[in-house]
């Protein structure tokens, strides 16, 4: 008799899953639709940050390095799986971590040792924010670099200082759990925009929407900066400290629906027109 293979514990989870669900594909690895599969409160934040994922290299944000992307579910996260293009991402393929970043979802994704100590610097001490954002967009990170930092030359760095911005001092890559203190005491208890010199930006806010709204903010004020030229000592005209001291009130009108315009839902129309996959 042919001495048959023995199944190991994976072997029985990927037949069971396979019997009872669709599986997606990336690449050459299978996975679990969670469609049905976990409460509908999680299945929107899957398909919401998965779309997040999917506008960052849309928008020109994407480098190819570890950045990250996270939501709060309950007193868990969503995360990125390693290996996974930001324009591949789905719904499904997120995984579930704990405050430690281990891994509490079944998936046979993983994710990059060590990357979750940003993200927990953050969580950890801010419960007012449920998204997190860390790219290293070249503007970003050109304005990071000068000493001045951001300065009050647009509409859209305006909107970023009064939402609240400050700045941390590189000291490597933040990849190891001692550098997390540093990260939590420049990040403050009111800021919503860690500008990371020499390095790029993690933005925060209490949802998917406007975490992403903030993060292409900083975005565009880093390029107008950039392309002004006053990086390379060009005269630039600076908006009046009252007037940007009064730009909090125009946050909050935009939060509460009178002079926003928010590009979210068209956004999503337009995720869904163009490759529907990230819902799966």
């Amino acid at each position: 008799m042919a001495q048959g293979r023995l199944f190991t514990s994976f072997d029985l989870y990927s037949i069971v899953v396979r019997r009872k669900r669709k599986m997606p594909k990336i690449g050459d690895i299978e996975y679990p639709s969670l469609k049905g599969e976990v409460s509908e409160e999680e299945w929107s934040a899957r398909v919401q940050l998965a779309a997040l994922c999917r506008l960052v290299p849309a928008m020109g944000w994407d480098d190819l390095s570890n950045q990250l992307v996270s939501c709060r579910i309950g007193k868990d996260f969503l995360f990125i799986p390693a290996g996974v293009l930001f324009e591949e991402m789905t719904a499904s393929c997120l995984l579930k971590v704990n405050m430690e970043g281990e891994i509490i979802s079944d998936s046979p994704f993983k994710i990059v040792p060590n990357v979750w100590h940003p993200m927990r610097a953050v969580f950890e001490v801010r419960p007012d924010a449920n998204t997190v954002i860390h790219t290293h967009d070249d503007y970003i990170a050109a304005v990071a670099a000068t000493k001045h930092g951001l300065l009050p030359i647009s509409q859209p760095a305006a909107l970023v200082i009064a939402a609240g911005i400050s700045y941390h001092t590189y000291e490597g890559a933040e990849t190891y759990a001692e550098r997390i203190p540093g990260m939590r005491r420049d990040l403050g208890s009111s800021n919503f925009s860690l500008l990371l010199r020499n390095h790029g930006v993690v933005t925060l806010a209490p949802t998917i929407d406007s975490a992403f709204m903030l993060h292409h903010l900083v975005r565009k004020a880093c390029r107008i900066q950039v392309m002004s030229g006053v990086n390379s000592g060009a005269e630039v005209t600076h908006i009046s400290a009252d007037v940007v001291a009064s730009f909090p009130i125009e946050l909050l009108r935009a939060s509460v629906g009178d002079g926003s315009n928010n590009a979210w839902p068209g956004l999503l129309r337009k995720l869904y027109r163009e490759d529907p996959s990230f819902q799966s």
